[in-house]
């Protein structure tokens, strides 16, 4: 039987259908779940799409898509050609075949970054396209929109009740050994800069002063940078803390390249359930490592196929308290006369000047606890920093003050109260450990997610919001709750300071450096 002659290729036609099949990229399935017509025209897709489907605009895949990078490259239609045929030569192995909102990144960093997406824990395309509706399921991938587009968009990319259920998971996940990542006399970069937001928060600031410490005491040079500092003279490897913030805050937006991002470490600091995680994805899923201050966090990076180490950074045995100018803030003038002085963590429980000290933001889940126990702190000496923030606490003469007030008033507290500002019970590093147990202070927290140093009972107390006055009450009343206390402060502060312990932390993140510094790109 001859030929049908509308169906018999040019030599050009025929060269295109041998480059697509070697590529593996045309998606037959997809190709006629979309094009009902030629499903129902029996006629191989792939000979199709190539003999017409590109001339009428046709995908031949979930991501490629004609419009949009013949917009990018428009010489890649000239004469008539298949555009994915230019996509195919030009960026072989790409899934992705534009930039999206992106536009400053290379297809080959997207795509990375869009198949890493993927395999995160948090994200469920199914639920993303239940989340934004107005997606047309069948034609686009949803990882792909969500990084291309649904960050900058504003749009949420994860749902509230699978981030709380894959935090369950990941509780009870064995994760990867941190020792894994020594090696020893593994090259590391001539240079480090440690980079954060001069327009962020404050608290960030300050983890990024500790941690540029520690690896100083880690035997690396390294300089703290913001985003002031000139792109184009920085160091060998760059580590930004709070990317989430990082490139989203005033200079900042100059840094978010794909030359600068894919040889980066990011040192994540947001919780998964936010907003603001979200704002940061892009940053996290195309660098060449992340650094996370949570351990759950750090296992999902693994689990998607990043290097990635949970990591908190050695902390001074000197606070930085009070300063002179301070003294006139009205924070600090409604201290008792007795509290302004510098106050000493090793102070015993049982001596400390104030009863209970809470600093944060305002939340629904906050409100519903003080309002319920505003009748039973009102029996006690309390320090309770409590507002409602529009703007991340800054360098502003209002804000500037606070993160060391916060250690101030610690430390001359017995307790330290944490209450989530959600549902969510990660372990607020920040707050329980720089805030609370280096300044001395005992913390009574609400339960908290796992941590492989830190653990209830022994450096913190952990209680249902419910009957945290109960466990307050016991233990600023009784002299058992007295002895309990003054023992859960004294394993706290060894735990952050013993010599060993900080030897070690410095080895760990010396060592994940020296990893992702010395694994070639794949």
């Amino acid at each position: 039987m001859p030929a049908d002659p509308l169906l018999t290729l040019t030599p050009t036609e025929q060269q295109d259908l041998e480059t697509v099949k070697e590529s593996g990229l045309f998606d037959a399935d997809f190709y006629l779940s979309v094009h009902r017509d030629v499903a129902g025209s029996k006629i191989d897709p792939l000979i199709h799409y190539i003999k017409y489907g590109f001339r009428e605009g046709r995908q031949p895949n979930r991501n490629f898509r004609p419009g949009p990078y013949l917009r990018q490259y428009p010489d890649a239609g000239a004469d008539n050609r298949n555009p994915f045929i230019h996509f195919i030569r030009t960026h072989g192995g790409c899934h992705i075949a534009h930039h999206g909102l992106l536009p400053r990144f290379h297809l080959e960093d997207l795509s990375v970054g869009a198949r890493t997406l993927e395999q995160l824990p948090f994200f469920e395309p199914d639920l993303y396209h239940d989340i934004n509706r107005d997606l047309e399921r069948a034609t686009t991938d949803m990882a792909e929109h969500a990084l291309l587009y649904g960050v900058l968009e504003g749009r949420r990319i994860f749902g509230a009740l699978h981030v709380s259920r894959t935090l369950g998971a990941l509780c009870v996940a064995k994760g990867l050994d941190d020792a894994d990542y020594i090696t020893p006399d593994g090259a590391i970069p001539d240079s480090v800069g440690i980079y954060y937001n001069s327009n962020g928060n404050v608290f960030i600031h300050e983890i990024a002063s500790d941690l540029h410490a520690t690896l100083c005491d880690a035997g690396l040079n390294c300089a703290l940078l913001d985003e002031n500092s000139n792109p184009d003279t920085r160091p060998e490897l760059c580590i930004f803390v709070a990317p989430h913030e990082f490139f989203h805050l005033g200079r900042g937006q100059d840094w978010a390249t794909g030359a600068i991002i894919r040889d980066a470490i990011m040192f994540n600091t947001e919780q998964p359930q936010t907003l603001w995680f979200e704002r940061g994805i892009p940053f996290l899923l195309m660098a060449a490592g992340v650094i996370d201050i949570c351990h759950q966090m750090a296992e999902s990076f693994r689990q998607a196929g990043l290097p990635a180490i949970h990591f908190t950074p050695n902390i001074s045995t000197e606070s930085t308290y009070l300063h002179k100018s301070d003294m006139q803030h009205a924070m600090v003038r409604i201290l008792p006369p007795a509290c302004r002085r510098r106050p000493d963590r090793n102070t015993p429980f049982a001596d400390r000047l104030l009863d209970i000290s809470f600093f944060g933001g305002a939340s629904t889940h906050r409100e519903a606890f003080f309002a319920r126990n505003a009748a039973f702190f009102a029996q006690f000496r309390n320090y309770f920093y409590y507002r409602k923030f529009t703007t991340p606490i800054d360098s502003s003469p209002r804000d500037n003050p606070l993160s060391r007030l916060a250690s101030h008033v610690a430390g001359h507290s017995r307790i330290a109260l944490n209450i989530h500002r959600d549902d969510y019970g990660f372990f607020e590093w920040h707050r329980i450990v720089k805030g609370a147990m280096a300044n001395g202070s005992v913390v009574v927290s609400e339960p908290c997610l796992p941590h492989p140093v830190f653990r209830p009972n022994e450096h913190f107390l952990e209680e249902s919001g419910r009957h945290i006055p109960n466990l307050i009450e016991w233990l600023l009343h009784t002299p058992d709750g007295q002895a309990k206390a003054e023992e859960v402060r004294l394993n706290a502060i060894r735990a952050i300071d013993t010599p060993a312990h900080n030897r070690a932390r410095c080895a760990r993140i010396r060592g994940f450096i020296s990893h992702v510094w010395s694994t070639p790109e794949t």
